[in-house]
């Protein structure tokens, strides 16, 4: 019936994952891995502590700096997110890494908002997966986008959060890429064939911050007509100021110690579907505006199952391969035909 918090990753200083820690503050890519016990893992928590080298350097939310997150659970991919733009030092709007996350789940991504540079953001990303016995292996690689300058006191550290009452399993996979036209068009999402669930919804993201550029969208099972993206975000809750993020810091005054609350974040929707099933591919029908032509849209799926559900098993070899050195070389020498 419990819940526990184990501490399994702390990594400091330059290499560490937190956006801004590199030289200059470049871009980076960091890839971890670690051993954790079995139980009932609900989720991972990453907790992010340093210090910015101004209060300029990060305008908007923490998750802004996020370009990607993938984690991997033995060999099994159960998240992988990939931000389609990032404007940390230049944006004060919502995030398109913490919309997603506060999507599928109340404060998944959520900071505390009481300096400009110093920063202590969380990312709990939801998992549900049943580890056997003894030892397991998680993985992550976290891309960050560049800050004007190094970060410095950096820290990131993973928390596994046991809970044997989650109820459900939540994968979220690779995004689909499709390169849109003006107009109405067909967009087909993948989904992985070995995984188990259904589709609890989908997120949709422009290559820029531009708005107007995705006019409506229909999911074709589930509607006869298109929506416009108002409708949708009335549909999802965006509308009741349900977009909460860390505002705009550098300034001061009234946004420190408190959220920002918006209705949309720039040029991102996300649209439940409700357990749609899987008979078929997700499609669906999206209508772009001439501004948005040649733009590349990225579209994720989030699969949800039921606790203890399993990954089916992948494509499989069913013939054997027998190999023997010593028949090869005596076929090769031609001695056997003697």
């Amino acid at each position: 019936m419990a819940i526990r918090y184990t501490l399994v990753s702390t990594e400091t200083g330059a290499g560490s994952g937190f956006p801004g820690a590199a030289a200059g503050g470049a871009a980076a890519t960091t890839n971890f891995g670690f051993n954790v016990p079995g139980g009932n893992l609900e989720s991972l928590i990453f907790r992010f502590t340093g210090t910015l080298n101004a209060a300029g350097n990060l305008t908007q939310d923490f998750g802004g700096c996020i370009a990607s997150l993938r984690t991997i659970i033995n060999g099994e991919t159960a998240f992988d997110h990939r931000s389609n733009y990032n404007t940390p030092g230049a944006a004060t709007t919502c995030s398109q890494f913490t919309y997603f996350m506060n999507s599928i789940g109340h404060g998944l991504a959520s900071e505390v908002c009481a300096s400009a540079t110093v920063k202590e953001a969380y990312i709990r990303v939801p998992l549900g997966r049943v580890l056997p016995a003894g030892i397991s292996r998680i993985e992550y690689t976290l891309s960050t986008a560049a800050l004007a300058a190094q970060a410095t006191g950096t820290q990131v550290q993973v928390w596994c959060v046991y809970n044997d009452n989650f109820t459900s399993r939540t994968v979220v996979p690779a995004a689909t890429s499709v390169t849109v036209g003006a107009g109405q068009q067909e967009v087909s999402v993948r989904m992985p064939a070995n995984e188990p669930g259904v589709i609890a919804g989908v997120l949709i993201q422009n290559s820029d911050a531009t708005d107007t550029d995705i006019e409506s969208v229909r999911v074709i099972s589930q509607s006869d007509y298109s929506l416009q993206q108002g409708m949708w975000r009335y549909l999802n809750s965006d509308l009741d100021n349900g977009v909460m993020y860390s505002g705009d810091l550098s300034g001061g005054g009234a946004a420190l110690l408190d959220m920002s609350y918006a209705q949309l974040s720039p040029g991102t929707l996300f649209i439940p579907t409700f357990g749609l099933s899987r008979a078929d591919e997700l499609r669906m029908q999206i209508t772009i505006a001439a501004a948005g032509a040649n733009n590349v849209l990225l579209f994720t799926p989030v699969l949800v199952a039921s606790a203890g559900a399993q990954a089916s098993q992948g494509q499989v070899q069913t013939q054997a391969v027998r190999t023997n050195t010593s028949k090869a070389i005596l076929d090769i020498s031609g001695a056997a035909d003697a």
